[in-house]
C-alpha cells in the first residue's frame, strides 16, 4: 500500500482583486527567514525552495495543491509559506504544475498535477498532498509533464508524459507507472528532463539523450525524427551537468566549459547564427562557468568569478534581452547556484549568503520579493517573509503630493514634495537599512552606491515608504 502523507494547514482568505484567486496564510512551524536556503526552484506560476534546516517552502500560485496541504482550491500565496512540518527533505525539482522532493532516507514524493501520469500514482488523478512514488533514489528530475530518476543502483527509470519518446522505453505512449529505459544500463548517475526531451549523464561522464530530434536538440547530429531510446551525445568522457529547455540544451563540462544546441533563435545559446545546432557548440572559449539554467526559451549562467548572465527571449524581464551573446545581470560577484527552471517566466538564484533572488514576471507574486505588488521586473529582488512596510507606493502610479523620478533610476534620483525634505533614509525589500542621508541638497539623492535591486524610500521618518527600482 502506498503511503500518503497529509499535512495540516491554517487558511485565511481574503479578496485581492485577482478574480477567483485568495491570498493564503498557513500556520508555519519553522520560521521564515531570509536565510538559510539551500536550493530554488521553479514552475509555472510558483516557486519552491528547500532550507538548510530540511524544511519544504513554496510561494506563487498554490495551484494543483502545490502547497501540499491536502486542498485543491487555488489560493495566492505571497511569500514563503512552508509545505508540512517535515525537516528530513534533501532536494527537490520542479515540473510546470508539480513537485518532486526526495527525503534523507532516498525516498521521493510527488504532488500536484498528474495529468499525464507523472506522479507514477497508476492513475492521471493528482495529489493534494506528498504521495510516495519511488525509493532507493539516487537523483531525479520534474520536466514539464513527465518525471525522470536514477536509483541507487545506477538504474534509470522514467514516467509521464512520453508522445515524443522522452522516457527512451521504446514507445510513444504515457506512463503512469514507472517504465526503466531500453539499455537497462546501471551506470546511470543523473538525469534531466524538459519539455520534448530527456538527458542522462553517466558514471563515466558520457552524456546522453532521448525524445524529438527537432531543431538538433538531442545534440546527436541529426534534426528530424524522434529517438525512443537514449543515444550517446558525441563521445566525450567529461560532462557534468545537462540542462533542457523546450527546443535547446546546455551542458557544462568539468572542464568549466560551456556547451549549447538546439534552436538558437533569439540568443538561447548565447551565440549566432540563429537555426539548429544539432551537435554541441562552445558557448565561448572560457572555461569559468559553474552553474546552468535553461527556461522555457531563455538561459541563465554563473561563471567562476560569481557573476550571473541571462540571454534569449525575454519575457517579463527574464532576460532583458534579445541579442546573442550572454550579457551580465548587475554587478554583484556572490551568486552561488541557480534556479532549476521550467515552465513560467520568471528566474531565480541563491547567493553565496544563502539568501534567494528572483526575477521576471510576477503576476501572482512568483518572486516573493514583499515589494506588495504583483509587477514585474528585469533586476534581481530578494525573496523576503513579509511585505518591507505596511505601504508601499508604487512610484509609478502614485498621484500624490511626493514623487520621485527617474524611477528606474541609476546615478541619482529626485524628490518632488510639497513638503520640505529633511531626512531620507533607504531601505532593502528585507528592512534593511542600506542609507541614511540628514542633509538633502536641491532634494536629489545620490544612489550610485547602491547596488541594482528594488528599495523602499522614506522620507521625513515618515511610516510610507516608496517603491525604487535601481538600475
Amino acid at each position: 500500500m502506498v503511503h500518503t502523507t497529509f499535512f495540516s494547514n491554517k487558511q485565511k482568505a481574503a479578496a485581492v482583486g485577482l478574480g477567483m484567486f485568495l491570498f493564503s496564510f498557513s500556520t508555519i512551524n519553522a520560521q521564515c527567514s531570509t536565510t538559510g536556503w539551500k536550493k530554488f526552484s521553479q514552475g509555472e506560476t510558483f516557486s519552491v525552495a528547500l532550507k538548510e534546516d530540511g524544511t519544504l517552502w513554496m510561494w506563487g500560485q498554490n495551484i494543483n495543491g502545490i502547497l501540499g496541504d491536502g486542498s485543491g482550491t487555488t489560493t495566492i500565496v505571497q511569500h514563503p509559506t512552508q509545505i508540512g512540518t517535515d525537516t528530513d527533505w534533501t532536494d527537490i525539482s520542479v515540473g510546470r504544475w508539480f513537485v518532486l522532493a526526495k527525503k534523507s532516507n532516498n525516498n521521493l514524493y510527488g504532488w500536484g498535477d498528474n495529468t499525464w501520469g507523472n506522479l507514477a500514482t497508476g492513475t492521471t488523478v493528482s495529489q493534494y498532498a506528498p504521495f510516495l512514488m519511488a525509493q532507493n533514489v539516487k537523483s531525479f528530475s520534474a520536466g514539464y509533464h513527465h518525471s525522470l530518476i536514477v536509483k541507487t543502483d545506477g538504474t534509470m527509470w522514467g514516467v509521464g508524459a512520453n508522445p515524443y519518446g522522452q522516457l527512451a522505453n521504446g514507445n510513444l505512449v504515457n506512463q503512469t507507472s514507472w517504465q526503466q529505459e531500453t539499455s537497462l544500463a546501471t551506470n546511470w548517475e543523473k538525469a534531466s528532463a524538459g519539455y520534448y526531451n530527456s538527458f542522462g549523464i553517466k558514471t563515466n561522464g558520457t552524456l546522453w539523450s532521448t525524445g524529438t530530434n527537432g531543431l538538433g536538440i538531442t545534440g546527436t547530429g541529426t534534426t528530424a525524427g524522434i529517438a525512443t531510446s537514449y543515444l550517446q551525445v558525441g563521445t566525450d568522457t567529461n560532462w557534468q551537468e545537462v540542462s533542457c529547455g523546450v527546443e535547446h540544451a546546455l551542458g557544462l563540462k568539468t572542464t568549466g566549459k560551456l556547451f549549447g544546441w538546439g534552436n538558437s533563435s533569439n540568443g538561447r545559446l548565447g551565440f549566432a547564427p540563429a537555426g539548429a545546432i544539432s551537435t554541441p557548440q562552445a558557448v565561448e572559449a572560457a572555461n569559468n562557468y559553474t552553474y546552468i539554467a535553461t527556461s522555457w526559451d531563455g538561459s541563465a549562467i554563473i561563471k567562476s568569478d560569481g557573476t550571473l548572465y541571462v540571454f534569449g527571449v525575454d519575457h517579463g524581464g527574464t532576460t532583458g534581452t534579445s541579442g546573442n551573446t550572454p550579457t551580465q545581470l548587475g554587478t554583484d560577484t556572490n551568486w552561488k547556484t541557480l534556479a532549476l527552471r521550467v515552465g513560467g517566466y520568471h528566474f531565480g538564484a541563491l547567493k553565496t549568503d544563502t539568501s534567494i533572488w528572483a526575477w521576471g514576471t510576477d503576476n501572482v507574486y512568483q518572486l516573493g520579493n514583499g515589494d506588495g505588488t504583483p509587477a514585474n521586473t528585469n533586476i534581481p529582488t530578494q525573496v523576503t517573509c513579509t511585505d518591507a512596510f505596511l505601504g508601499v507606493n508604487d512610484i509609478s502610479s502614485d498621484k500624490k503630493s511626493t514623487l520621485l523620478y527617474p524611477n528606474p533610476a541609476k546615478d541619482f534620483v529626485s524628490i518632488q514634495s510639497s513638503k520640505s525634505v529633511s531626512e531620507v533614509k533607504i531601505y532593502t525589500t528585507a528592512g534593511a537599512l542600506v542609507k541614511s542621508v540628514s542633509k538633502v541638497s536641491d532634494n536629489k539623492i545620490d544612489i550610485s552606491d547602491l547596488t541594482a535591486g528594488v528599495y523602499v524610500v522614506k522620507i521625513n521618518n515618515e511610516s510610507q515608504g516608496f517603491k525604487l527600482i535601481k538600475k
